[in-house]
């Protein structure tokens, strides 16, 4: 049924990464500058977009969003759900890895005295790791339940 909790650690999946899209990653100031990475594109100076490599990340995300929304969807299937959360959470790894080798490469790139930090966006992905974690144990005790033969 859609009202079970992995459905709603699955939504908050879809959540986090449309929280991801719309925040900033990190952020490099100097005297007078600013460099802001959002997962669509690196922000140089308030007008100059470079959107390649960094636009992959939100390719990821929305994919993300997307095979997590299917997965709820296909609550009658728990085996299905099983193997989409484990290629969500592959996929999470990958965009953490992704995001923080952008940010390192552009802290190195740009503005070389400025101070750079870290923006509430980075940790989105964080988030939906964990509640895709969340989802497959409880997909998974789910699956054992019925396996079992015995009446919830």
């Amino acid at each position: 049924m859609i009202q079970r909790i992995q459905s709603l650690y699955l939504s908050a999946v879809c959540m986090a990464m449309f929280f991801f899209l719309k925040l900033p990653i990190w952020e490099k100031v100097d005297l007078d500058s600013l460099c802001t990475i959002m997962p669509y594109a690196l922000i140089v100076f308030k007008e100059q977009y470079i959107i390649f490599p960094y636009g992959l990340s939100a390719l990821l995300a929305c994919c993300l969003a997307v095979t997590a929304a299917y997965a709820i969807v296909r609550h009658d299937s728990r085996k299905l759900q099983l193997r989409l959360t484990a290629r969500i959470s592959l996929t999470l790894v990958l965009l953490i890895i992704l995001t923080l080798f952008l940010v390192k490469k552009a802290n190195t790139a740009y503005m070389l005295q400025g101070y750079s930090s870290y923006k509430i966006g980075i940790f989105f992905p964080f988030i939906a790791l964990m509640a895709n974690l969340l989802a497959r144990y409880y997909i998974k005790k789910d699956e054992q339940l019925v396996n079992e033969d015995r009446l919830r």
